[in-house]
């Protein structure tokens, strides 16, 4: 494994941590007891976009990864929206997570689709 698929990773998940504390800090409160949650941030797809971008720029000079670096970027999503999915289903709720996950795998799209794209260009380029 290369130094720079490395540092790009490591780069792609603290990108994505500091978007998901962002997305938290800047969601409104809901009511007094329920916890804040990123899906209700105005900075969710603006994250979700510069995370495309950072996935887009590691595609371009580590293409052979590939569309892989999407996932890198959105994997803080992940690890923040799995406890409290898990925390709903010990309580007993149904909530509406199903529809979260899958707002959140469309999201994954954006970043997946950017690297993708600059990798295969990068390729095709030599």
């Amino acid at each position: 494994m290369s130094r720079s698929v490395i540092v790009w990773a490591l780069i792609l998940v603290i990108a994505g941590s500091i978007a998901v504390a962002l997305c938290v800090a800047t969601s409104p409160v809901v009511s007094a007891d329920a916890p804040r949650d990123f899906f209700d941030s105005p900075y969710l797809l603006p994250a979700f976009l510069v995370l495309a971008v950072l996935a887009g720029l590691a595609g371009w000079f580590v293409p052979q990864v590939g569309v892989l670096w999407g996932l890198p970027a959105a994997a803080p999503f992940y690890v923040s929206f799995v406890p409290a999915v898990i925390k709903e289903l010990r309580e007993g709720g149904q909530g509406l997570w199903p529809v979260g996950l899958l707002f959140l795998g469309g999201l994954t799209l954006i970043p997946l689709l950017a690297a993708l794209t600059t990798s295969l260009v990068a390729r095709a380029r030599g």
